[in-house]
């Protein structure tokens, strides 16, 4: 490659990019190494996709060497190279290697180096040949050292997968639910600081409750990635029921520590406050709309939205009497429930001790609301 001397480096790179011949390439990302002023090298990581669907295959990283001289530009293709990241990953071992060097994990290292030292990998190879006679409860304390050192796991969930696919299906089970329950503990703990904490951004509520459908609980099946159903109307969640796959509304507000139920002295009897009202009426609305608009939506969308129902969460607990009387409420509504974010976080705790795990992972168990459906 040549070019002449009032060409510029984007002019290099222009020309690089075209010097592929490769016909399946899809993105190309550029950055100069070294810029002048006679030597240069720059990096092209070029994306190789499928013949067959144009996805992804895998990256070819090229590094080129340029002089630039009082008549032009020109390549030297000996001081040039190519990596694949295909079989085997050339680019991610490189990856790695780099990332241990600035780690300092290298910085006493000399002669070959496979991330470790050679002697450290040695010990390791020792270590993998003394695993078949250790009992799992020692090869399970070892995995527990290993863990929390990793980083940067998303680069590797092939090499996860692939490890995972030649071990015990039983030991695969245990570990998929382990980290499951780790998953929605970390999670279920994020509700928790988010309730008690008094946040009030309803949006802060809904991408958690997005992200964590299955604190809703088992009773619904799938979480619909739609939220306009009307012209007018933008719902928070709509949900398909696990038992009868209809569909149901959820409205999320905030819990505000305000009561939900106030008592008429003279009567003797509650009634829904002026927060929880207006909130009632905005989802009776919702089921209105989405009922006349009942055929439009099966023609067009495949939902059936007939007799939809709805929930309310909305606000906290509230004292003993105010709890019963919002439980009194709810039996008189139809196909509407008011459940409070203490409830939804009880339900949300539920399904995380689902996952085999025998204690409680909140202090007090026995303030379960047994009427609350799981």
């Amino acid at each position: 490659m040549s070019l002449p001397p009032e060409a510029t480096i984007e002019d290099v790179k222009v020309r690089i990019r075209k010097s592929m011949r490769n016909p399946h390439i899809g993105k190309v990302e550029q950055a100069v190494l070294r810029e002048g002023p006679r030597a240069f090298r720059l990096a092209t990581l070029f994306e190789i996709l499928n013949p067959g669907d144009s996805s992804h295959h895998h990256y070819t990283l090229r590094l080129d060497s340029i002089d630039k001289k009082k008549t032009g530009w020109f390549h030297k293709p000996e001081k040039s190279i190519t990596l694949e990241a295909n079989e085997p990953d050339e680019i991610s071992r490189l990856y790695r290697f780099l990332t241990a060097h600035l780690a300092g994990t290298l910085s006493e290292a000399s002669g070959d180096v496979r991330i470790i030292s050679s002697a450290e990998y040695k010990k390791l190879e020792n270590l993998l040949e003394l695993l078949p006679n250790l009992a799992s409860p020692d090869m399970v304390e070892i995995l527990r050292g290993i863990l929390p050192r990793i980083s940067d796991a998303g680069s590797y969930a092939k090499d996860f997968s692939e490890a995972l696919e030649s071990s015990d299906p039983d030991t695969v089970e245990h570990l998929g639910v382990a980290a499951r329950w780790v998953q929605h503990k970390r999670e279920y703990e994020r509700l928790v600081t988010l309730i008690d904490s008094g946040e009030s951004r309803e949006q802060a509520y809904q991408e958690l409750l997005t992200q964590n459908p299955w604190m809703f609980g088992s009773e619904y099946s799938e979480l619909l990635d739609r939220r306009t159903w009307t012209r007018d109307d933008n719902l928070d969640f709509m949900l398909r029921r696990t038992s009868d796959n209809y569909l149901e509304i959820i409205e999320i507000k905030t819990p505000f520590r305000d009561s939900l139920m106030l008592k008429d002295k003279s009567h003797g009897t509650y009634y829904p406050s002026s927060k929880l009202s207006p909130t009632i009426g905005q989802v009776i609305g919702y089921m209105e709309e989405i009922e006349r608009s009942r055929d439009t939506i099966i023609s067009k969308d495949g939902y059936d939205t007939l007799k939809v129902r709805a929930r309310v969460i909305v606000g906290r607990d509230g004292d003993p009497s105010e709890q019963e009387a919002l439980r009194n409420l709810n039996a008189h509504l139809h196909r509407i429930e008011v459940l409070t974010f203490d409830h939804l976080r009880r339900i949300a705790e539920r399904v995380v001790n689902v996952f085999g795990v025998k204690e409680s992972i909140v202090s007090h168990q026995s303030e379960v609301d047994e009427d609350i459906p799981f």
